[in-house]
């Protein structure tokens, strides 16, 4: 049998073999949702989200895995790896909070959204118009494997989304039903109110201290001549008139003293000639 040749390739100087990044596997991350409110995949921020994306310790919110070409998301300057973490003031903690939260003030009659997200660890805000009839039109599920997605070292998104396809289908069919259910109880809407009603006394209690220290700093400014020079002239004038009413007050003091003596002096004088006669 003829000896089998073995061939060994050595790379050259300064270069290093690296280890393959295995892939993350798609099992050990959360499954995803495709939101109606921003024609986007989103999934829910746990520790092993913030683990395998490298996100800051204690991160919450919902991660941007893709977004529709000229969709609500993409319209509004939402990308692929964001994370929303807020929505008109309400925090979110998976896909299904941030489509409710949407639903409720679309039912409220308020279209107007700001979202509070992260790119790159850096907050943003983003603004977009959410109507009830962008909200009702049916997203064709069968594309969202071609979305715009994020991409980030091992993570695959066309591999993500093979593994939880028909989950995605199912999710998405279902949610409309279960949103509308959960914004329409008692509960939610007695959440809803309690929570903006704090947010209300907490901005409330924020400007009346902000008007309270305007007010302090305005009259240390009308006080400090430092800080208004004409301050000084009216400190002056005011002390002047000051000193002008202690003169006149010392002045019918002793004008009070003068009578009051006088007066003694001719008690004293008519008491004598009494005495006398």
């Amino acid at each position: 049998m003829a000896a089998l040749a073995l061939t060994v390739t050595v790379p050259a100087a300064g270069y290093v073999l690296l280890a393959p990044v295995p892939a993350l596997a798609a099992g050990t991350l959360p499954a995803p949702s495709v939101s109606r409110a921003l024609d986007a995949v989103l999934m829910p921020v746990d520790a092993s989200v913030v683990s395998a994306f490298g996100l800051a310790a204690g991160s919450t919110g919902v991660l941007v895995l893709a977004t529709e070409p000229d969709g609500l998301a993409d319209a509004a300057g939402i990308e692929p790896g964001d994370v929303i973490d807020f929505v008109k003031g309400e925090a979110i903690l998976s896909p299904a909070d941030l489509d409710e939260v949407v639903y409720y003030w679309i039912l409220q009659g308020a279209f107007d959204f700001e979202m509070n997200a992260l790119r790159g660890g850096k907050p943003y805000k983003a603004t977009t118009t959410i109507t009830l009839e962008s909200w009702e039109s049916v997203i064709d599920i069968t594309t969202v494997s071609s979305w715009s997605s994020y991409s980030y070292e091992s993570f695959s998104y066309s591999e993500y989304y093979a593994e939880y396809s028909e989950e995605i289908t199912e999710s998405y069919e279902a949610s409309e039903t279960m949103i509308e259910e959960s914004v329409t109880s008692e509960e939610f809407e007695t959440d809803m109110q309690a929570e903006d009603e704090g947010y209300a006394e907490v901005e409330g209690e924020a400007v009346d201290g902000d008007m309270a220290g305007d007010e302090a700093v305005a009259e240390d400014e009308v006080c400090d001549p430092a800080v208004n020079p004409d301050c000084a002239d009216a400190a002056a004038d005011e002390g002047a008139a000051d000193a002008g009413d202690e003169s006149a007050a010392d002045e019918g003091a002793a004008d009070d003293g003068a009578g009051d003596d006088s007066g003694d002096a001719g008690g004293d004088e008519g008491g004598e000639e009494e005495i006398v006669e």
